[in-house]
């Protein structure tokens, strides 16, 4: 309900229509209104620019204005104000005319009670409030749509082509915002994504997928090339095949260098580790392990040549002392850079680790390999994956309780998979995610860098399987097959 007096402007030049239709109003609405009257169009413009009034009611035909040119002036002038139409013909087409020109409402001279007063003046004001709110509205959106630091495009997501575009993500792509309306999306993502692209873009419509993210290259006009993250948000379906999304565009270019110059330090960090644990390892197998060799041969002698108790004794203690320190010193050795892996291979050093692991723990193992060749792997990879398979055994003996231990070594068309699967307890969710499991996130950086995917769940019969997938093509293998 609206409280304060309203204040109506009347523009009627007939003047018995205007007292009748003055006297209606008092009769609908009381005190709550006050009433201004002019006969012609000008003065009411005048009085328009000197008082605020709530409401307009206007006959159409005036000495100085007639027809709809009356509803153009008073809406060019008073735009904020409601309008309603006062006309002695009840004529149907010339009351939507007035409506599309911008009256709120077409009432007929006559046939006007109380009641259908006092209902068009509060409609016709609470109409045009709520259309001057739409408006702000409508202006607010516009101005953050213009003004967002993120790139926003409105697409028709089965065609891929613009209904519009803001200025930001014009910038972002490196193209005109006329260029960009003119075209496909999709003629701007980079050829090598395009594929991957259009199969996403696919799943969202099939599954009507409503808010999601999409990483793809684009390519600027000058052919240099950026990584955007677009997130697709379906908001309007016009019928059964046309839906429509909102498409906010982030350049994220930096970014991603940053975590590939991040990912290239931890590769270099990795290789550092490795070349010294190399080097330490040959450094005690070599050195300490050849001193603790000699100094038990002599102490081996000094046994033969001395039976005299307490002596006799005291040299047997050092020799087996000796020998526990050469065990420890190859154990330490073989830790740092296993020697199988460089005189066996992968797959030989990844079955000196199952027996070493199933001879220190008692728990049983099994290992199945259906592979190719795998000589040709470049040291690098050889290593980071036998650290891969080298941490799981750690975890599995730290954590699983587990007392099978099953590997498989397998090879698909394109792929090298190892499944590393025990009967324990399995792993929680929280430890996976757990920012202090150093072990778990080092594998999965280190099959990163092998281009490849590493994926550890628990089982729904118990314990936990660890899935490495690495692509042939990354590890340097099926290189014929891309030469020809």
């Amino acid at each position: 309900m609206i409280s304060s007096k309203i204040n109506i402007l009347l523009i009627e030049d007939n003047e018995s229509d205007a007292i009748l239709v003055q006297n209606d109003l008092q009769q609908a609405m009381g005190e709550q209104i006050s009433v201004t009257h002019t006969e012609r169009l000008n003065s009411a413009l005048e009085l328009i620019q000197e008082h605020s009034f709530d409401l307009i009611l206007s006959d159409l035909t005036l000495p100085d204005s007639d027809g709809i040119e009356t509803i153009n002036l008073l809406r060019e002038k008073a735009a904020s104000i409601p309008i309603a139409v006062l006309s002695f013909r009840d004529d149907e087409k010339l009351a939507i005319k007035t409506i599309a020109a911008g009256a709120q409402d077409y009432l007929v001279k006559g046939s006007l009670s109380k009641g259908v007063l006092a209902r068009v003046i509060r409609y016709s004001i609470e109409r045009k409030r709520l259309e001057e709110n739409s408006k702000r509205a409508q202006k607010r959106f516009q101005t953050i749509f213009e003004k967002a630091p993120l790139g926003i495009a409105l697409i028709n997501l089965q065609t891929g082509t613009y209904y519009d575009i803001n200025p930001r993500y014009a910038s972002i792509t490196g193209r005109s915002m006329a260029e960009l309306l003119g075209m496909n999306q999709s003629a701007i993502i980079h050829p090598d994504d395009l594929p991957s692209y259009k199969d996403e873009i696919k799943r969202i419509i099939n599954e009507q997928i409503h808010d999601s993210k999409i990483v793809k290259r684009i390519v600027h006009t000058d052919t240099s090339v950026i990584w955007i993250e677009m997130s697709i948000v379906l908001y309007e379906m016009v019928g059964d095949l046309e839906a429509c999304y909102l498409c906010m565009v982030e350049d994220i270019t930096e970014h991603k260098r940053l975590i590939e110059n991040l990912r290239h330090l931890t590769t270099h960090l990795q290789d550092v580790r490795e070349e010294e644990r190399t080097r330490i390892g040959r450094e005690i197998h070599d050195v300490l392990g050849g001193t603790l060799t000699v100094l038990k041969m002599d102490l081996d002698w000094l046994l033969k040549k001395i039976s005299a108790e307490p002596m006799h004794e005291r040299i047997k203690s050092l020799y087996q002392l000796t020998g526990e320190a050469i065990e420890t010193a190859r154990r330490v050795s073989v830790n740092l850079r296993p020697n199988v892996l460089d005189n066996l291979g992968l797959c030989g050093a990844i079955e000196w680790l199952i027996r070493e692991f199933e001879q220190r723990t008692n728990i049983q193992c099994s290992l199945e390999s259906i592979t190719s060749d795998l000589s040709c792997i470049n040291k690098h990879h050889e290593t980071s994956i036998f650290r891969i398979v080298q941490e799981a055994f750690i975890n599995i003996a730290k954590h699983a309780r587990a007392t099978k231990v099953n590997v498989e070594l397998l090879e698909d068309e394109d792929t090298f998979i190892i499944s590393i699967k025990d009967n324990g307890v399995g792993i929680t969710q929280a430890r996976l995610l757990n920012p202090g499991s150093f072990g778990i996130i080092g594998m999965k950086e280190r099959a990163q860098q092998l281009g490849g995917e590493l994926e550890i769940s628990s089982l729904p019969s118990g314990g936990s399987i660890i899935s490495l997938r690495i692509p042939l093509i990354m590890m340097g293998l099926h290189e014929e097959s891309i030469n020809d």
